[in-house]
């Protein structure tokens, strides 16, 4: 009788660790709830290979192939530490088990069987865990998993009139930015009839001065005059200085910056004719 092969997702390679290393950064930077991983190990004479079982919401299982490895020094390793402190950033329900050969060739082949995935519900877990020792090996060396993380803008806070500057970012980060400044200041232009002023001056028109034309309602005095003057801030530390050199700033930067115009999106939004 043909063995029934079990319904689960496979991602990464075997033996290519970097593959495996972005397999479990995508899935926790899609937003998926962790609830356990089970480390499959396969010890050999000088080393151990390690694959992945992780169980997210709903009991969906996903298989991380066997890119990861312990017991020398190496990118296999390395990579081991690394998804482990990442892993232990979500959850707690972290433990080893220990399968044989034909485990992890079925896993290399994307061919799990419903009894093998069985088997290792049965087996006991390595007590003492010792998955620790190799996670140390990083946290020894002050990385934070975080940092490879991709740079990406977070679409779900965007407003929705910045959407089309947000989707060109990938490609022209300096150009999404400057339509960025250009869209909020003919916006408020538009709203206010200040149709001759720009920058500064719009903004202390639009938000700033006390019979201003725009204002939100029910705040306190210093937080409205906070908002307000953010307007005129943002344009002066960045604006500024982009419109006037090269582009030449890192990615990293360009995203704050672009969120910060987003932020005056929001604050425009909500504020209100006087």
């Amino acid at each position: 009788m043909k063995a029934k092969l079990a319904g689960i997702q496979y991602l990464g390679e075997s033996g290519i660790t970097q593959e495996c290393k972005k397999a479990v950064i995508n899935i926790i930077h899609a937003g998926e709830k962790i609830h356990e991983v089970k480390i499959l190990t396969f010890e050999e004479t000088h080393s151990s290979a390690h694959a992945l079982l992780l169980t997210l919401e709903y009991d969906i299982q996903i298989v991380i192939k066997g890119g990861f490895a312990s017991g020398y020094n190496g990118e296999g390793p390395k990579g081991y530490a690394f998804v482990l402190n990442l892993l232990a950033q979500y959850t707690d329900n972290i433990d080893e088990c220990l399968v044989p050969q034909r485990i992890f060739e079925h896993i290399s082949s994307s061919s799990l069987t419903v009894k093998d995935l069985e088997y290792i519900n049965s087996i006991e877990k390595v007590r003492p865990a010792r998955w620790y020792d190799s996670a140390y090996l990083y946290k020894e060396r002050k990385h934070n998993v975080f940092n490879e993380f991709p740079l990406t803008i977070p679409m779900a806070l965007i407003d929705p009139r910045l959407i089309q500057q947000a989707l060109e970012f990938e490609t022209n980060p300096d150009n999404a930015i400057m339509n960025g400044y250009r869209k909020i200041e003919s916006i408020i232009r538009e709203r206010t009839g200040l149709n001759n002023e720009s920058s500064t001056k719009l903004f202390a028109k639009a938000f700033q001065v006390d019979n201003s034309v725009l204002h939100w309602e029910n705040l306190d005095p210093s937080e409205s005059k906070g908002r307000a003057s953010l307007f005129a801030n943002i344009f002066m530390a960045y604006r500024n200085n982009r419109a006037h050199q090269e582009p030449k700033h890192k990615l990293s930067d360009d995203i704050r910056e672009f969120m910060l115009i987003n932020q005056l999106f929001i604050l425009e939004s909500e504020a209100v004719l006087r």
